[in-house]
């Protein structure tokens, strides 16, 4: 095995530590304090901020607003 073939197996193994690193296990309890509604971000005041949250959370609609796309409105 050469040396950068090494290098890489040791860089990929790196990484999957450091980021496995962030995971936590939430008990069941707890699951209600960490979705407290003052852990969003509440009203959104402008357009662009619905936009994003709607992009950021995959859920688009819902805002009385006309849509477009397959007609099925």
């Amino acid at each position: 095995m050469s040396f950068t073939a090494r290098a890489a197996i040791v860089l990929a193994l790196l990484c999957v530590a450091v980021f496995a690193g962030g995971c936590a296990r939430v008990n069941p309890w707890d699951h209600g304090r960490l979705a407290h509604p003052t852990m969003t971000p509440g009203n959104l005041t402008s357009a662009g901020e619905a936009h994003l949250r709607a992009i950021s959370e995959g859920a688009v609609g819902g805002s009385g607003g006309v849509g477009s796309g397959c007609g099925c409105n």
